[in-house]
């Protein structure tokens, strides 16, 4: 799958990547480089917290542990 981010701004990319299901974003995290959009940052970066939680305890077969030190 191809994804074409020219023209759209951080914010619609972020409500676009926030909106994808837990293996729609593995692909889009494999697929899509930000550098070659100028932007300093990767996909993860963009996901609000809750959806990051989700996606953090997916990617850890719902086994990770969260801590704040």
């Amino acid at each position: 799958m191809m994804y074409d981010l020219k023209g759209k701004t951080i914010i619609e990319i972020k409500e676009y990547v926030n909106s994808l299901s837990n293996e729609e974003l593995d692909k889009f995290i494999e697929e899509v480089d930000f550098h070659d959009y100028d932007f300093d940052l990767e996909a993860i970066d963009l996901l609000n917290s809750s959806r990051l939680y989700d996606y953090i305890q997916y990617s850890h077969n719902g086994e990770a542990a969260i801590t704040f030190d």
